[in-house]
């Protein structure tokens, strides 16, 4: 409680969800240039809250889901406070679902303290107030809806999810086969029909996002050898989402255990990632709950050495770490996997 009342200390973002819920209840679209935080449109609405968004000059990133998530929460509370307890309410809710999950699965109540002891989970959800926390939500949603039996609810859950975050789709791409067609048909259109009330944004529906993509670049690991192979930053993009629709493909062609094949998913995402910021890795979490993966726990805990970005930066520097800290940050987490490695690998 006291993490959710306090001013978030390492991450402006939560300021641009309570920004973008805000003029979303005043007519705008968040994701349309003149109703960007720098648009004069708003002016009279500016107050702390916009003086703490960053990149004033950007659209809305975050998929529609999201922001009528974010809309409904301004709408009862306008507050940064309000953002961070609904964020906190999401955590729960998923802690609730893994508990099914776990006793469906004849497993232990108490792997739930994996998520729920974390200090990454408590640092970036509670303290920062991530969005990350609504669409883990769907996804365990989908993966409860799944394992009990209803894969129609589960396809659509992963829908929604989707269209909160990108990554929670590829992770549903991984356990396509086990939907029907008309499954996946009712989630796209679901999907679909979240777009609708931001469609007359046009272009600027992507706009951010793949500037974003492009321009930047942070913490990245095998990202910087793709580039290398492929000689440029564009050719680089395109190769490594390639191998990562590469990686979702053949996990859904294996048919690979739902939790397992999310924690490739996940890994997979962060290593070929041109940006690998510390509360990405609160994605390893609710899949850490019903499957051990030391390398994953212990990344959690390593990503932190990531803020080390943050004496540079404040100080006029780049927003980079340098190569030994991310030694420190991924390279025991590969000792560890290649040590766990299953016997008939060794």
């Amino acid at each position: 409680m006291a993490l959710v009342v306090a001013p978030p200390l390492l991450s402006d973002d939560i300021y641009r969800y309570v920004w973008e819920g805000r003029i979303q209840l005043h007519g705008g679209n968040p994701y349309v240039w003149e109703d960007r935080p720098d648009g004069a449109r708003w002016a009279p609405l500016r107050d702390d809250v916009w003086q703490g968004v960053s990149h004033k000059f950007y659209s809305a990133l975050y998929p529609p889901a999201w922001q009528m998530a974010a809309r409904a929460v301004v709408w009862a509370q306008d507050s940064v406070t309000a953002m961070k307890a609904f964020l906190v309410a999401c955590e729960v809710g998923a802690w609730a679902m893994l508990g099914g999950i776990l006793r469906r699965r004849g497993l232990p109540r108490e792997r739930i303290l994996v998520w729920a002891w974390s200090p990454l989970a408590l640092v970036e959800i509670a303290g920062s107030g991530h969005n990350d926390a609504f669409a883990i939500l769907l996804i365990v949603a989908a993966l409860a809806a799944l394992e009990s039996g209803r894969p129609l609810l589960s396809a659509v859950a992963g829908a929604v999810a989707l269209q909160a975050k990108i990554l929670p789709g590829l992770v549903v791409a991984a356990w396509s086969r086990r939907y029907r067609w008309w499954h996946l048909a009712g989630a796209g259109l679901v999907a679909g029909a979240l777009v609708l009330p931001y469609a007359d944004a046009g272009s600027g529906l992507w706009h951010s996002a793949t500037r974003y993509a492009r321009y930047w670049r942070f913490n990245e690991t095998l990202f910087v050898v793709v580039r290398a192979l492929m000689g440029g930053e564009d050719a680089a993009m395109v190769a490594s989402t390639v191998l990562l629709f590469l990686v979702v493909t053949v996990t859904a062609w294996r048919r690979t255990e739902t939790a397992t094949a999310a924690l490739l998913i996940v890994g997979a995402s962060l290593l070929l990632a041109a940006n690998v910021l510390p509360w990405y890795a609160l994605w390893f979490l609710p899949f850490l709950v019903l499957r051990d993966s030391p390398a994953a726990l212990l990344f959690t805990g390593t990503v932190a050495l990531a803020y080390l970005a943050y004496p540079d930066w404040r100080s006029g520097g780049e927003w980079q770490v340098s190569w030994w800290v991310r030694a420190l940050e991924y390279g025991p987490c590969a000792i560890v996997a290649w040590l766990a490695r299953p016997r008939s690998a060794r």
